[in-house]
Parts: structure tokens; sequence; C-alpha cells
């Protein structure tokens, strides 16, 4: 097993909850050394009691915390921060996900952890960032998907909008929180200075937004919620068949059209001048869906993606969660990785970047503040009487 690209770095990981952990957990695979230092009642995603339960826990903090390393380290305490101050001087990342002002009352902002470890790096995912009108505001990945105009593209109208429930606004913060630090320790490795890395939630859904930005500022005319296809291309969506419901994305390049007209038996379709172009077919959809998906519900989606695979069109089922988990390709990029926990294995979603020929090794969460007296003889040179002393003070757990 390869110690990773990212061995030798070391990760003060502050965060709690989904957005900081995934950004984290991401590096922890990688080979990073993630010390998760967790409140004295630690993060509190692992008492949560709603949904399913792993080792006691909320199975959500076994999804976003593996590969990490607990310390329980109560940072409001004077010698809290004393065992902190000590643990920066050998680290090469603070990660937090506290709201803007709770760095500078705990004493652990960037301007000061720089003078104690001039090439530190600080990366703080927020819901808003560290400045404008809403910094201060509490926020959620589903405040932050409706303010970043996600949710009006989703959804149907006759359901209206619906939210991405895979946590995206969480999910892209920590992402975007990664990448934004490996630029820092890139720029480190040239100057020996670290930075500070600012990243918001609502920022990433801006960003993500990409297109649907261009395109409403190029006509001035917002999109409509795209429900399971798009307004700009046909066809392009998910139509019903005999039982279950498929997409087709015969766009791009006119052959795929031809190639889907001919195999749905329909090559009047590709000879009609009302269909010759991608824009011509938005043009007059009203005509072209109904012939279209009645053509399609006339056999099982199973037949249709068999006649599909044969003529080169792009078309899908749209899988359940077991079934993408399950699939020949999944299995095959080991994207669901089983952890042994204590006798019990369970399933992760894997890592999805591959670097050479490494293979990701994962390893479960952590139970709350195992490694703090491994961490703290072997980092900071304590004994056992120093670490007893300080548990006895409640400052580690």
């Amino acid at each position: 097993m390869t110690q990773g690209v990212l061995h030798g770095i070391t990760i003060l990981d502050l965060s709690m909850f989904i957005a900081g952990p995934f950004g984290t957990m991401l590096l922890a695979d990688l080979g990073a050394e993630v010390i998760k230092i967790e409140p004295p009642g630690g993060d509190p995603v692992r008492s949560n009691k709603i949904g399913a339960q792993v080792r006691g826990e909320n199975a959500q903090f076994h999804s976003y915390n593996r590969n990490k390393k607990s310390l329980v380290l109560d940072l409001k305490s004077v010698a809290g921060l004393v065992v902190f101050d000590e643990l920066v001087k050998s680290a090469d990342v603070v990660f937090d996900n506290f709201r803007p002002g709770v760095l500078e009352r705990l004493k652990i902002d960037h301007a000061r952890l720089a003078q104690i470890n001039p090439a530190i790096v600080s990366c703080s995912v927020s819901a808003f960032g560290q400045d404008g009108p809403w910094a201060k505001r509490a926020g959620y990945d589903l405040t932050v998907q409706a303010l970043g105009g996600g949710m009006s593209l989703t959804g149907h109208d006759s359901s209206g909008p619906a939210h991405i429930p895979f946590h995206l606004g969480d999910t892209a913060g920590g992402l975007f929180g990664a990448l934004g630090l490996l630029a820092a320790l890139a720029e480190r490795h040239r100057t020996g200075k670290g930075r500070r890395v600012d990243v918001a939630m609502f920022d990433t859904q801006i960003a993500l937004l990409g297109d649907e930005i261009t395109n409403y500022f190029a006509t001035g005319v917002p999109s409509p919620p795209h429900g399971a296809g798009h307004p700009n291309f046909f066809p392009y969506q998910a139509f019903a068949t005999a039982d279950e419901a498929i997409v087709i994305a015969a766009v791009g390049v006119e052959k795929y059209w031809v190639a889907f007209c001919t195999a749905i038996g329909r090559p009047d379709l590709a000879a009609d001048a009302r269909f010759s172009s991608n824009a011509s077919r938005v043009a007059h959809r009203d005509v072209l869906e109904p012939l279209v998906a009645g053509t399609l519900s006339g056999k099982t989606r199973a037949e249709w993606l068999e006649i599909f695979a044969d003529a080169d069109v792009p078309a899908a089922p749209i899988q359940s969660v077991a079934e993408a988990a399950a699939s020949p390709q999944t299995v095959a990029r080991h994207m669901v990785p089983k952890i042994d926990l204590d006798g019990t294995t369970i399933a992760v979603a894997g890592n999805p970047i591959k670097v050479g020929d490494d293979e990701t090794a994962y390893a479960a969460a952590p139970v709350l503040g195992a490694d703090g007296p491994a961490i703290l003889r072997a980092r900071l040179g304590y004994d056992d009487a120093k670490i007893a002393a300080l548990r006895a003070d409640g400052v580690i757990g």
C-alpha cells in the first residue's frame, strides 16, 4: 500500500458537520495526516440519533471522517489554546468551517497563527465567506442552494423547485476548500509563506452555474426550470418507456440524432426539415417531443437500452442508488469500498481521484478522542503525567 501523494502534510481539522469534513476527508484519502480536533462533546454529527446508526454514531459521520485521527481539545481554555499553538508549529494547514468571527474569538485566526508558524496555511469554509453583507448569516446546504440560483433550475413547472439532496452546497464548499488549500501549499513551496484561503459555500453555487450565468447575461432571459431535460437541447432528457424511464442525450453532433431516429424506427423525423438541427428541434419541441415520447413508450427500458447500445446512441437508465453502487463500472473503479468497523463491514462512497497506480486505503472514522494521547506524545513530546493532568483538567478528552 502506498503512502499517498500528500504524505507528510499535516492538517489540523477543526471542521464539523459536512462541508469541512468532506474536504479534509478527500485530503486524508490522498495521504495527508488529518487530525480532527473536536470539542469535548465531539462533532455534533456523531451524536445525531436520527437516521442510520453505525457504532452508536450517526452513519453520516462515518461518511465524511474516514482516514482521520481524533483529538478532543477544549479550545476555549487557556491550556487548550497552548496545546493547539504547539500543534500549529509543526502543522501545514488549519482547516475550519466556523462562522466569521469565531476564529478571532478563539484566538486562532490566521494573523495570530502566522506569528507562530509563518508557513501555516489556513482554510475557512463558511456559508457566505469572510466579507460581504451576508458574511455573518447562518447558512446551510439547503439555503445556499436556494440563494445560489441552482434551485430555480431544478424541479418542474408543475411541481416547483427541488434541491439536490446529496449535499451539493456542503460538498462543493469542501471540495473547493481542498482545492484552495492545495494551491496555497503549492505557493508556499515557492515562497515559504502560508496564506489564508477563504471559501464561501454560496460562492461555489454561483461558480457551478457556469453557462447558466453566461447565457443569462447574453440574453437577459433567465432559464426556466429544466425538469429532467434542458431547454436548449433536444433530445436531451428523460422519457418514459413501457416500464421504467430512460434518458436520451442524442445531441452534440447530428450523427447521434440520425442514429437515434433510425434506432426508434422513425427515419422520417431525421429527414424532416423542421428537425434538421438542434436549434430547429428546440424551436419545434412542442411538435417533436410527443412524437418521440409516443414511440419510446412502445418498448421496455431494457429493450431500448439494448437497441441504443447497438446503434451507439447516448442513452442510460435512471439508476437507483443501489443500482449505481452495484454497477460494473463502480466496482471496476473501486468507488464503493468496504471498511471494517469493529467486525462490522460498512460501505462508503470512495474517492474519485486516482493518482498513478496508487491504491487508496480506507480506514474507519476515528473513535472520539482515541488518538489524542498518541498525537500529544509523538508530536509534542508530552509524557503520561502531563497527558493525565490535561485530561483531569478537562483540556483533552
